[in-house]
């Protein structure tokens, strides 16, 4: 049995199409990233652009083909910040039906606990923290293997916190101290909810830690990326160099491409929950929402 999942997120669109063994393992048969960036210009307007959703199109145009040429037994999208925020969301929702492709939108909450079940394995015992940066929104979820403790969505992103925050890149003192400063009163709040169940480790997902791990690593190789360790020091040196080189120079020296400008951002609000919970280490995901869907979709075919 083969399943795809979509993440429509408000910086990325990912499609997994996962297939369950006689064994009862799952084999990933297409995993892609697309970086459609739907929610660019949403904190300004309320609505996702024209632009957008002309991107928005030729991805899911393209995600369709290989969908049909997978034949899975089920498609099923999960759209989050945007989806959830935007004014002209019907817009969006009307190009995934004209795909044949069903969109479930997920609350804060709800996207929040799909992260953690796609990334978080069966043998994690201890109670550990999954943070999952995406365009629009930030999500913390505090648990293990069999169950999570607390989980929350906090309305800032990298593409959020970028147009918001940053002015120039090279990036200017006031705007990266504007920047912390927002994030950081955000966040106090959940921080001091997740000290309380005293996690043992971090695991992030999404593009910021992928995109830090490949750019460590020379190239993205997923199964490198995935599991790669990213320290305390190391994430203060990118944020250094992230914070002192153009968006061209991010692109031609770090090969950071569409996400090139909005990685300062979302290195810095990985750093602060870092730092904040007192945590020296984290490891990086690939996983996150499509896998969670998928693992959801496979279940519920047998219950």
């Amino acid at each position: 049995m083969k399943v795809a999942a979509l993440d429509l997120g408000t910086n990325s669109f990912l499609l997994l199409i996962l297939e369950l063994q006689e064994d009862g393992s799952k084999k990933v048969i297409h995993d892609e990233a697309v970086i459609v960036r739907l929610g660019e210009g949403l904190l300004a307007t309320g609505s996702i652009s024209d632009a957008a959703l002309k991107r928005a199109d030729q991805c899911l145009n393209s995600f369709k083909k290989t969908i049909d040429q997978h034949k899975p037994s089920n498609v099923q999208a999960a759209a989050t910040a945007a989806g959830r925020e935007a004014k002209n969301a019907s817009a969006f929702l009307k190009i995934c039906a004209n795909y044949q492709i069903p969109v479930l939108t997920l609350s804060g909450d709800e996207e929040a606990r799909m992260s953690f079940h796609g990334a978080i394995s069966a043998d994690q015992k201890d109670n550990c923290v999954l943070i999952d940066i995406g365009g629009g929104s930030t999500e913390h979820i505090v648990g293990h293997a069999n169950k999570i403790h607390f989980a929350e969505s906090l309305p800032h992103g990298a593409v959020k916190m970028t147009e918001k925050f940053i002015t120039a890149q090279p990036a200017k003192e006031q705007d990266l101290k504007n920047l912390i400063s927002f994030v950081k009163s955000q966040s106090e709040p959940v921080w001091k909810q997740i000290e309380t169940f005293k996690p043992k480790s971090m695991i992030a997902v999404a593009g910021t830690p992928t995109a830090i791990a490949a750019t460590m690593l020379g190239k993205f190789e997923a199964e490198k990326v995935d599991g790669f360790i990213i320290t305390k020091e190391d994430l203060e040196k990118w944020i250094q160099i992230f914070s002192k080189t153009s968006v061209d120079e991010k692109k031609e020296r770090y090969s950071l491409g569409a996400r090139a400008d909005v990685i300062l951002a979302g290195s810095l609000i990985l750093y602060e929950s870092l730092n904040r919970l007192n945590v020296k280490e984290l490891t990086v995901s690939t996983k996150g929402i499509r896998y969670g869907l998928a693992h959801q979709m496979l279940s519920s075919h047998f219950n």
